[in-house]
């Protein structure tokens, strides 16, 4: 019986105190040396079956799917309790890219120079809680079923697409039941032997049927991820716990699983992320190779300032994509917190690896012990989790017309942009707000490479006032905007022309109803976000001009303008002035003051062009760089806060580097006061 002076431990405290089983530390090292090995090479098909090229495109890319599952190993990694392992041929690539061959040549070439994409965007959730409520058997059955209702041919072929795609994973997975099966016969370990088994016979179940059990429920959204992730499609968890937590739940309370089990089971789900990570060497400074600025490198997003070098395309690891959100509101405006999002905190906490990646999401009712724990495990190390203001978020959503429900059921797009999973297609386009500025006073041309961009909004040195600077750049940054926009409008369907995505289509919500593929606005959102680069050295350069030049009359616009010429040299004293004067990211009205008012200008630009395109598309605001940072500032010139030519620029909307002299409380306090309840996209 339990002392008077002592209270029950909550499943929190259980799951702090949980020991590692030997399997997952075992497993846990072994993943760890795969790390440092050489990917696994095998023989991926290299195109589909020629008689079948006379088929539309859509049919084609789903017997492409189909066929790489056909002939993808099952390997199996010992001791592990869930099946299904990526492929991987390249450590540098976020999806794999050994893909049967589905277009002709000619397809290919008019494609590209129609400026057609032929690979997929990835940046979805799928709906994760139909495939573990329904099963693909069903879903496949609901295909099938519009089949006759199909009104043209490219109804037919969409659907027929779903049907083989689906066809594919279900044959898939009972090769890797088979596998298990096959492994289990005579292995000289009784217990692994049932483990395996039991493999066999969930994946019997799922993911064509729907789930009964956690272990089924983990197996069955694993065994589609690494799927998607596969064949080319890099697609992220979404809300793990709140769709999972039932089956957990149950097995917990009719004592299928304890504590324990349920904390191995996570972490075994965890790891599978991390079999296709591969550490990149490259980035290591010893293998560092000094790249040469080729302005002509300019990323495709055209209106961002970034120049393409090798190495942007290397990360530590290639975690892309792999995102688990937990925690925050439920659809009805419930608090979602359960203990899944406690195993999941704890699994990464262990782990001490990046992928996958957790996001956290809170709200003013969320537990303390939720926020507590969370920050325990980022004060270990690792940048994670990633932390979500339902607060802020959830009304800007609202705001650019997405229902409430929908809006408390958010997450992330497997990066950080917010989306609404299971029924969103998604994409998104990057925006200088240093280019715009630079374009003011340079007079219309780029500093790097000359060429000419916005409207001509008159001679800099002649600016008289800071008003019509503020003014200058507003211009430059509508019109960026405006023609963005109008472009994305014009666009957004053209993947559906040679990279539709039946499987993906199968678990987005309205594709099956509407017989349209999720590439060809088929899904129940489309959502494009614009997302603002280098926004904090727009901020201080903007305020470094105002006080420098218009408050104090320290310099004037022409010696602004010669000094940007001259990348400051020979102007160290104007440097200095400009480095003086109020940045973000120090609890500054002064900087803050007049960063809202860019924040502003560029949602409320986005608004009212967004407006047009009503109907068919909504249009968010977010503010980052992605890990790009280093190549976006390499495509800018000189800045007036002070920045040299090529240097890089912040991340995301964090502080200049070195501006934040309060150190973390000063940036969010600058931070939030940048949010208007109108950066929906993050």
């Amino acid at each position: 019986m339990m002392a008077p002076t002592e209270t029950a431990m909550s499943p929190s405290q259980q799951i702090r105190e949980l020991p590692d089983r030997p399997r997952v530390t075992d497993l846990r090292g072994r993943v760890r040396s795969a790390m440092q090995a050489p990917p696994a090479k095998w023989d991926c098909p290299a195109c589909i079956d020629p008689a079948d090229m006379a088929e539309p495109i859509p049919v084609r890319k789903a017997l492409a799917i189909a066929l790489k599952l056909s002939e993808m190993p099952t390997d199996l990694w010992d001791g592990q309790l869930l099946a299904g392992s990526m492929t991987l041929e390249s450590p540098r690539l976020h999806a794999e890219h050994g893909f049967p061959r589905y277009l002709t040549e000619d397809e290919i070439h008019d494609g590209r120079a129609k400026g057609w994409n032929t690979g997929c965007f990835g940046h979805i959730v799928p709906d994760y809680p139909a495939l573990l409520q329904r099963g693909l058997v069903t879903i496949r059955d609901e295909a099938q079923a519009q089949m006759a209702g199909a009104e043209t041919d490219a109804q037919l072929a969409f659907l027929r697409s779903v049907v083989i795609a689906l066809d594919g994973v279900l044959d898939f997975a009972s090769r890797l039941a088979a596998h298990c099966d096959g492994e289990a016969q005579g292995h000289s370990d009784s217990t692994r032997a049932a483990e395996l088994r039991q493999m066999a016979a969930d994946l019997r179940r799922v993911p064509a049927l729907p789930a009964l059990t956690f272990r089924q429920a983990l197996q069955s959204v694993w065994l589609l991820h690494m799927v998607f992730h596969s064949t080319m499609n890099g697609n992220a968890i979404g809300r793990l716990d709140q769709y999972a937590w039932p089956y957990l739940q149950g097995d917990l309370q009719v004592g299928r699983l304890d504590w324990a089990a349920a904390a191995e089971l996570v972490a075994c789900f965890c790891l599978k992320f991390n079999e296709r990570a591969k550490a990149t060497h490259d980035q290591a400074p010893e293998a560092r190779v000094p790249e040469k600025r080729d302005a002509s490198r300019r990323t495709r997003h055209y209106t961002s300032s970034q120049i393409g070098t090798r190495r942007d395309g290397l990360d530590a690891t290639n975690h892309w994509l792999q995102n688990i959100v937990v925690g925050g509101l439920t659809p009805n405006g419930d608090d979602g917190t359960n203990p899944l999002a406690y195993l999941l905190l704890e699994a990464y906490r262990r782990n001490e690896m990046t992928n996958p990646l957790l996001t956290v999401r809170l709200h003013k009712d969320s537990p303390e012990e939720l926020l507590a724990y969370s920050c325990d495990v980022l004060k270990d190390g690792g940048g994670m989790p990633a932390l979500f203001n339902d607060d802020q978020i959830i009304p800007a959503l609202e705001r650019i017309g997405i229902p409430a429900p929908d809006a408390r059921d958010y997450t992330n797009d497997g990066c950080w942009e917010v989306i609404i999973p299971g029924r969103t297609n998604f994409g998104f386009q990057r925006l200088s707000a240093m280019l715009c500025l630079e374009w003011v006073l340079q007079r219309v041309q780029a500093r790097i490479d000359g060429a000419p961009t916005g409207p001509d909004t008159g001679d800099p040195r002649e600016m008289t006032s800071f008003q019509e600077v503020f003014e200058a750049w507003e211009r430059q940054l509508d019109h960026m905007i405006g023609c963005t926009i109008d472009r994305v409008a014009r666009t957004i369907d053209d993947r559906s022309n040679l990279a539709p995505v039946p499987l993906l289509s199968a678990l987005i919500a309205g594709c099956i109803d509407s017989r349209r593929d999720m590439t060809a606005g088929g899904a129940a959102f489309r959502t494009f976000a614009l997302l603002a680069e280098s926004a904090a050295h727009c901020i201080d350069s903007l305020v470094a001009i105002k006080t420098v030049v218009f408050e104090t009359k320290a310099a004037t616009m022409a010696d602004l303008c010669d000094a940007l010429d001259a990348d400051f040299a020979g102007y160290a004293h104007l440097r200095s002035l400009l480095e003086a004067a109020p940045k973000y990211g120090n609890d500054d009205p002064r900087a803050d003051d007049l960063g809202r008012q860019v924040v502003k200008a560029f949602t409320e630009g986005t608004a009212r062009h967004a407006a047009r395109h009503a109907a068919s598309i909504t249009f968010s605001c977010g503010v980052g760089t992605f890990s790009w940072y280093v190549g976006i500032g390499e495509g800018l010139a000189a800045s007036a806060d002070g920045r040299h030519a090529g240097q890089p620029v912040s991340s995301n909307f964090s502080p200049a580097l070195g501006r934040d002299h309060l150190g973390i409380p000063g940036a969010i306090l600058s931070y939030a006061r940048m949010h208007d309840e109108n950066l929906s996209a993050g």
